[in-house]
């Protein structure tokens, strides 16, 4: 090689060494815009890292926030249900109650007692209180009987008071003063 440039002019030589040194310009260009590329894309995975981690943070809040929305439509839907099977509804709620506490001494196996009829008309309140106060003599297990169909009636029973007027050793029985309470609810518009 070395005999190959002597055979070049001096001019040919320089258009040589010219073109020798803009390759290794351009070669050391290539290098350096690499490292810079490199730290660049270094910078851009960096980032895209951040917002992957961004969005999965508001994809679990978004995920929260619907499960949320989710369990207070559930519980809008059970306030619904329960406003309107477990509470007596208007005017005609009243009789309704009646018909309660009459089926409600039927299972239980007692007879209807006189009952005294107490009734909460607030023009306020979209829920009033009926009260009924009766008088009954029964033994602890029809007692217990009798409590149990309050509990697990399907609209809301309020025992109120049990008052033990009187206990019979001999026999067991019970004289009782009790108050049962239901609500109605009155829509407003």
């Amino acid at each position: 090689m070395p005999g190959s440039i002597e055979l070049l002019s001096q001019p040919e030589r320089k258009r040589l060494r010219g073109l020798g040194l803009a390759a290794a310009f351009l070669v050391m260009l290539v290098i350096v815009s690499l490292f810079f590329w490199s730290s660049r894309l270094n910078g851009i995975r960096s980032e895209a890292v951040r917002l992957t981690a961004e969005l999965e943070k508001i994809s679990s809040q978004n995920e929260k926030a619907r499960q949320e929305f989710q369990g207070w439509q559930e519980t809008r839907k059970d306030l619904e249900e329960l406003e309107t099977g477990a509470f007596y509804q208007g005017a005609d709620g009243l009789e309704a109650f009646r018909q309660d506490l009459k089926s409600l001494f039927q299972q239980s196996g007692l007879a209807m007692p006189p009952i005294n009829y107490q009734y909460d008309e607030s023009g306020k309140k979209q829920f009033n209180r009926m009260a009924a106060s009766f008088a009954v003599r029964l033994s602890y297990p029809v007692l217990k009987k009798f409590l149990y169909r309050v509990e697990t009636w399907p609209r809301i029973l309020v025992l109120e008071q049990i008052n033990f007027q009187k206990i019979d050793n001999a026999t067991g029985a019970l004289d009782l003063r009790i108050t049962l309470s239901g609500y109605y609810h009155e829509k407003t518009q």
